[in-house]
């Protein structure tokens, strides 16, 4: 097992999301019969959708101002931006140098990009909690974002209906006194044609040129282009009910913990049926689990933080939480962590566009 990552607190979280909702009862590229079954199915009754114009980073950016406020953090004082999105503002350059500017840090400030999805915030964690113990830095922002909507074609029953966008701003700090975080990352390329845009910029392998702009019926209900999101949800819960089960064991073994211990699972909002799938075999009161899947939707990397701000009634004493992500790569990631009594959760509404 991974070393657990030790000496790093999470003093606040924030999530951010459009206000315009898209609801299930309204998609008529799906018959009425339809979606009765695809909401019972998913869990998924609505989801937010960015306005014209938003992208991730203005969603990241209200949550990362919102947070900064509600601790008093001077900005000076963040060595650290880290961004995780599939859905970055451009090509070139990173994101997060876009948001390190737009939110006024200091040039030596550390900012960079990742490219994960669902599997982002136990990896987000990994990455710059290990960042920050190996070069003293101090305090640090983790920026997760997509509006992945963007990226699927209206008449695709098989993607549209299913994602929703969100923003979100998580606050670490080193102190020496914080409960050890563990982890179990993994990933599988091999899995990597179950959601993908098969068409990107110039330099990618399938570069953007107008035939591949050209939508192509695939299937009955299923009308896209190759720059659209591809989603092969057989294959996901496949691999999710498979590969997850065993990876919230690990961590929970690293960590030391039963599930006795555990107060509150949050797992990426796939869908309702896989995460049932996956708290049956795994076995835990379904009344621990914290869910936004029938409001927000699918919110991809995004998904972990925004059930976290949104249970934030639930968690206000803090306590002992595991959490598991699983999805695009494919990748998956779990990771137990132990939230303190006031740790800001927040989740606002946010239409700014820079």
């Amino acid at each position: 097992m991974m070393a657990p990552l030790t000496g790093v607190a999470i003093r606040g979280i924030v999530s951010a999301v459009p206000t315009t909702v898209a609801r299930t009862a309204d998609y008529t590229v799906l018959s009425e019969a339809e979606r009765a079954k695809f909401a019972a199915g998913t869990g998924i009754e609505q989801r937010r959708v960015a306005a014209p114009g938003q992208c991730a980073s203005d969603l990241c950016q209200a949550a990362a101002e919102d947070l900064l406020a509600q601790l008093g953090w001077e900005r000076d004082g963040i060595g650290a931006l880290v961004m995780i999105t599939q859905t970055g503002d451009h090509p070139v350059p990173a994101t997060a140098i876009v948001l390190q500017q737009r939110l006024g840090l200091p040039k030596s400030c550390a900012a960079f990009d990742v490219n994960l999805g669902c599997s982002s915030y136990p990896y987000g964690l990994a990455i710059l909690g290990a960042m920050m113990r190996t070069l003293g830095i101090r305090r640090a922002l983790l920026l997760i974002g997509d509006v992945s909507t963007r990226l699927c074609s209206y008449n695709d029953k098989s993607s549209w209906p299913l994602f929703g966008d969100a923003g979100s701003a998580t606050a670490l700090e080193l102190d020496d006194g914080a409960a050890p975080i563990h982890f179990d990352l993994n990933s599988d390329g091999a899995g990597k044609d179950a959601i993908i845009v098969e068409a990107g910029g110039l330099a990618a392998r399938n570069p953007a040129v107008p035939e591949g702009f050209v939508d192509t019926e695939v299937a009955p209900g299923i009308v896209r282009n190759r720059s659209n999101l591809v989603l092969r949800g057989a294959d996901i819960f496949s691999f999710a009910i498979g590969a997850v089960p065993p990876s919230i064991r690990r961590v929970l073994d690293a960590a030391g913990w039963t599930l006795d211990d555990v107060e509150h699972v949050v797992l990426h909002q796939a869908n309702k049926m896989i995460n049932d799938f996956i708290r049956k075999k795994v076995g835990w009161p379904a009344e621990r689990e914290i869910n936004t899947i029938r409001d927000y939707g699918n919110t991809s990397s995004v998904s972990i933080p925004l059930t976290l701000c949104a249970g934030a009634e639930r968690l206000a004493a803090g306590g002992k939480v595991m959490l598991s992500g699983f999805g695009v790569g494919l990748s998956w990631a779990s990771a137990t962590v132990e939230l303190q009594p006031g740790t800001v959760l927040r989740l606002i509404d946010s239409d700014h566009a820079y």
